[in-house]
């Protein structure tokens, strides 16, 4: 986060007209992995993609938006999925290629299934910026279980030729890995680690912890307290300057993890006294693939009465229905639930704004 974005915050505490700088969007809402962790979206097609469903945005809705966002002066189209794998949308070349055409910087999350030769050269050739890889580990047998696919398919070797690909051909995507622990690969963080060294494109690791989705088989993978205490040792014992996140541990107030470090971390751990203020909305707006405008792109929660089909942009920005930003900023209740990336912005977008900007706000 730069000092544009924190002054862009700043003015936009009392300016509505003052655009997003990130637009997320999420493409759709199927998938083709069957993760054991995750509720997953709606299964996808025989062939695992997908070229119309019902409520998601067309192509033509998402350029129009794309054209609207860059008259705002948005900088960042980031193609989530939360609950969707975006490679499962049959249009999803042309929609890369039309962010960049617009001089945005382009970001996408995947499970990587779809990737190889072919995804690499595509990515390369339009400019595509940074890909948020879920990957929980280095052996292709430990991935495909804990993330299978619907149709039984192998898809790690994909992966690799994508990766080698990129190492080959001086690539300059950045790929960020996604990592969440689990009974079934915790101890094999050091190997992940040593693989993603082997690869310039990847520049970082997030270490993230597995979130309780109301599945049956929650307890059969979370640490017990014996796993998480070695897991402490593991972590503090690896040395790359690539892992540098610890995602969305720390969050909840779990004494048990209050042990959880990283030598080279850039992250620094929440402490508990400090304010828990979100200014998240400020500088993202979150699509969800119908277009409604959701929450945030970590806690979906819809904002009634407000979509992208009915609503132009700059109009949807200013609606008063978004003034919960507002309210937002002076607590957040689902704060402790966020992604660590997400609280360190926030906290530094606190440093910097004065209860003088704030007051100005109301």
């Amino acid at each position: 986060m730069d000092t544009q974005t924190i002054q862009r915050v700043r003015n936009g505490l009392n300016d509505p007209r003052i655009g997003p700088e990130t637009i997320a969007l999420m493409l759709t809402r199927v998938c083709n992995f069957s993760c054991v962790y995750c509720r997953g979206g709606r299964p996808a097609t025989k062939n695992n993609r997908t070229r119309n469903v019902a409520d998601e945005l067309a192509a033509e809705e998402l350029f129009e938006l794309l054209a609207d966002a860059h008259e705002l002066q948005a900088k960042e189209i980031n193609l989530g999925g939360m609950d969707g794998e975006p490679f499962c949308r049959m249009d999803i070349a042309d929609i890369m290629t039309q962010i960049k055409k617009h001089c945005f910087t382009g970001s996408l999350t995947s499970n990587g299934s779809f990737l190889n030769v072919k995804m690499a050269k595509m990515m390369t050739d339009c400019g595509w910026d940074i890909l948020l890889l879920s990957l929980d580990a280095a052996d292709a047998s430990i991935q495909q279980t804990l993330r299978p696919a619907h149709d039984g398919k192998p898809y790690f070797a994909g992966i690799i030729e994508f990766l080698d690909f990129l190492n080959r051909n001086e690539s300059g995507l950045r790929i960020l890995l996604n990592v969440v622990i689990s009974k079934l690969n915790y101890k094999q963080l050091p190997e992940l680690v040593k693989f993603a060294d082997n690869y310039k494109n990847i520049e970082s690791i997030n270490v993230l912890k597995m979130l309780n989705m109301g599945l049956e088989n929650y307890g059969d993978l979370q640490l017990n307290r014996q796993e998480l205490n070695e897991f402490k040792s593991i972590l503090f014992d690896l040395n790359s300057n690539k892992l540098k996140y610890l995602g969305n541990w720390l969050g909840g107030g779990d004494e048990e993890e209050s042990g959880l470090s990283l030598r080279g971390a850039e992250i620094s751990p929440l402490l508990r006294e400090e304010p828990k203020r979100c200014y998240a909305n400020y500088y993202i707006l979150s699509i969800d693939s119908n277009g409604d405008v959701i929450q945030c792109p970590q806690h979906q929660k819809v904002i009634e009465g407000l979509n992208i089909r009915k609503t132009p942009l700059r109009e949807l920005w200013a609606n008063e229905h978004l003034q919960f930003r507002r309210k937002m900023a002076d607590y957040a209740y689902c704060f402790d639930e966020c992604c660590t990336i997400l609280k360190e912005q926030n906290k530094l977008i606190y440093k910097n704004i004065t209860p003088a900007d704030i007051e100005k706000g109301r």
